[in-house]
């Protein structure tokens, strides 16, 4: 007797529908189309989607879990960060990002710099962007291909899941910070600190980078860690 289980493909794997909505819903979320604190309710959000409201729950769990929404009462909000909490998301980020700065001088090949300089090209274009969302995809792009140099899986995975967070509180400072102008030319004198191979200039650079950030935070909400 054949067995259809060994000489049959595997049936196609679908998106669940909750799947479907965590993936667009994070998309907004991460588009700077909601601030901080703003209200979303289950109702709601499964209508836009034109779906039930237990995918739409499961959806927004899985969000909560990633730190971008989180239980107000009985419903959900965009996850608020105050200043404690930036400061905290940005010494995680730099640990992560100091540790992409040295392994991506020992392990970066020439090809990899050529990457960099190619998604800065991309990047300039993207400057005077009317959507915003472009370039703050693009921010992040530089960020995790400078740690795909480093040829550590680990670290690109821990940092997506940062940057994640750090998109969201980006939407708080459009319009309060220097713009795409500011980050763009930050990211330029990282790549070349880079390819001079000096990893204690990349790391102040990366600090001069998060500084606007966490001094416009540090205003709007006060007191952060001692």
């Amino acid at each position: 007797m054949t067995d259809h289980s060994l000489t049959q493909p595997a049936p196609t794997q679908t998106p669940t529908r909750a799947a479907d909505i965590h993936a667009q819903l994070k998309d907004r979320l991460l588009s700077h189309r909601f601030r901080m604190g703003d209200i979303l309710r289950e109702e709601e959000v499964a209508s836009w989607f034109g779906a039930s409201r237990l995918p739409a729950r499961d959806a927004m769990r899985q969000l909560e879990h990633e730190g971008l929404l989180e239980r107000h009462g009985r419903r959900y909000r965009v996850r608020l960060y105050d200043y404690k909490a930036v400061q905290v998301t940005y010494r995680m980020r730099a640990a992560l990002e100091y540790l992409s700065v040295d392994l991506a001088i020992a392990h970066g090949e020439p090809e990899d710099f050529e990457e960099l300089a190619r998604l800065l090209e991309h990047q300039k274009e993207l400057v005077e962007a009317e959507d915003r969302a472009l370039f703050s995809a693009s921010d992040a792009e530089f960020h995790l291909a400078l740690a795909r140099m480093g040829r550590n899986p680990t670290l690109v995975q821990e940092l997506g899941k940062l940057l994640d967070r750090v998109r969201l509180i980006r939407s708080d400072e459009i319009g309060k910070d220097n713009g795409p102008s500011a980050a763009y030319e930050d990211h330029l004198r990282i790549l070349h600190a880079l390819k001079r191979g000096d990893a204690n200039t990349a790391k102040a650079e990366l600090d001069y980078h998060y500084d606007t950030t966490v001094r416009l935070h540090d205003q709007s909400t006060g007191p952060g860690l001692s």
